[in-house]
């Protein structure tokens, strides 16, 4: 086989798959519900589990309206779609949540917080990587590299050697939550294309990118404090 014919259709963007306009207009009034609704749920959680149930409900069917009368209508014209790594993170945490009583914290085994500080590391690097891209301070378009079939491949990749190494390493199968959260996002972008078509506008948002921005930051000061606590004990 021709080995630059093959970069070539691996390379291509000219020509990208886009999802159908029927199915991003739907995706834009879903997935915001979804990341409303999960807002609302943890906003309203000193409120007693029907009340903040019902006032999270209440927010998504406003969402899910049609045209202008739903929020998700503005918020698309501000921020478009969100990523559908934000949509699977707040579906699956509005589902493990709505089923806790008021006042009950959700605890993480050590895989699971192993793995997911792995995926929030590289979120924070692919979120500077599109912002450098964005100024074009890159020697290539690292973006438009997404609608290509390459970047979709390494991603999957990846994905697949991370599930590997935690899987064979770990003795707890919650330590594959990381790994099941990315491949569930290739597979849904596989299927359907959304947000825009590029692959890294389903992996990350400038409003996810904020937030484990955020969790590095808390993280980091949290560690620091520590480590100022321990030290006065340490010389004594």
């Amino acid at each position: 086989m021709d080995m630059s014919a093959f970069s070539n259709i691996l390379l291509v963007t000219e020509a990208p798959v886009l999802p159908n306009l029927t199915a991003m207009r739907v995706a834009l009034h879903l997935v915001w519900a979804i990341v409303l609704g999960s807002g609302t749920l943890l906003l309203a959680g000193q409120l007693a589990r029907p009340y903040r149930l019902g006032l999270s409900f209440l927010v998504m069917t406003l969402t899910l309206l049609p045209g202008s009368a739903s929020p998700a209508y503005w918020l698309g014209l501000a921020f478009q779609t969100p990523s559908l790594t934000s949509a699977v993170i707040c579906l699956a945490w509005f589902l493990s949540r709505a089923r806790m009583a008021q006042g009950e914290d959700a605890v993480m085994s050590e895989p699971q917080v192993t793995a997911l500080k792995i995926l929030s590391g590289l979120g924070v690097v692919l979120g500077w990587v599109l912002l450098l891209d964005t100024f074009a301070l890159l020697p290539l378009s690292v973006y438009a590299w997404g609608f290509g079939a390459a970047a979709f491949g390494a991603v999957a990749l990846f994905a697949t050697l991370l599930w590997v190494v935690l899987g064979s390493a770990a003795t707890n199968r919650m330590a594959l939550v990381g790994p099941l959260l990315a491949l569930s996002v290739l597979t849904l972008f596989v299927l359907t294309r959304l947000p825009t078509g590029n692959v890294w506008d389903a992996l990350i948002d400038p409003w996810l990118w904020g937030a484990l921005q955020l969790g590095w930051l808390v993280s980091a000061a949290r560690r620091l404090m520590a480590g100022k606590r321990l030290l006065p004990a340490t010389r004594a």
